[in-house]
């Protein structure tokens, strides 16, 4: 995926860009998800998307998916929340 696709898509769910380090080749979303900021970190190179989001029972934390492909990074996107069998978590 191109960087002006992936801005694009986030743009189409309300996230705005944060950051873009063009040397690790990470892109950097925000938006406030369920009344708390929330943060959906790309790194291009692999597609690897770690979402850092508030969870009702564990606090902050961060979820990482590797291989993301356009349909996932999109409901990722729609639903940072959402499991899929590409990742894992640290608090």
């Amino acid at each position: 995926m191109n960087l002006n696709r992936l801005v694009e898509m986030a743009k189409e769910h309300g996230w705005e860009l944060h950051d873009h380090q063009e040397r690790i080749g990470m892109v950097s979303f925000v938006k406030v998800v369920d009344g708390d900021p929330a943060r959906i970190n790309v790194y291009m190179t692999k597609m690897t998307v770690g979402t850092c989001i508030n969870h009702p029972r564990q606090g902050r934390t961060q979820l990482f998916r590797k291989h993301v492909g356009a349909d996932l990074m999109e409901e990722i996107f729609i639903n940072p929340r959402i499991h899929t069998t590409k990742g894992y978590q640290t608090k």
